[in-house]
């Protein structure tokens, strides 16, 4: 892929995951808001699982840009230190949802009822996760489907190859 291109990729993944963080949540916002019976806080937390993980895909992707337009051979020093740590905290986040759940499911004090679709926002939220960190879920170009078609297998997550590429970076895996 030439340089260019590489950039002009690199810019739309970040504007599409930072135009996201406020569409996803307008959209279900308007689509829910007719309806009489919204079990708000499932959405609203399974939306916010969401909007993090699309933060953290933009932060990786600006950052993965500006390494490109810089020269550099791999990302600051500073993104091996985030990127862990977003990594854990992201699973404390993405664990609230089945606790709330089952807490809500067992308690008579706790009201967090879910529904097919807010479950389904969840599912989104941690396919999410795994895009970021494991393995390229999304195949959105002519390289990724024929890297599929050849290989038979997915890739493993772009954030994923520059974590590996850094020595101190063995237990982020």
């Amino acid at each position: 892929m030439l340089k260019q291109n590489l950039i002009k990729r690199l810019r739309s993944l970040r504007n599409l995951e930072l135009f996201n963080i406020v569409w996803l949540p307008a959209c279900l916002y308007v689509i829910l808001s007719p309806v009489d019976h919204v079990n708000w806080p499932a959405y609203a937390l399974a939306m916010a699982c969401v909007c993090i993980m699309l933060a953290q895909g933009a932060l990786y992707w600006h950052v993965k840009l500006h390494t490109v337009l810089k020269y550099r051979a791999s990302l600051p020093a500073w993104a091996y230190r985030i990127f862990p740590v977003c990594k854990r905290a992201d699973m404390a986040v993405l664990s609230l949802y089945p606790i709330l759940y089952a807490a809500g499911r067992f308690s008579t004090h706790i009201e967090f009822e879910v529904s097919f679709w807010s479950n389904a926002v969840y599912v989104f939220a941690v396919l999410e996760y795994v895009n970021y960190y494991y393995y390229q879920l999304s195949h959105d170009n002519k390289n990724d489907i024929r890297y599929l078609m050849i290989n038979k297998k997915i890739r493993r997550a772009p954030l994923w190859k520059d974590m590996l590429c850094h020595p101190k970076m063995k237990s982020f895996l």
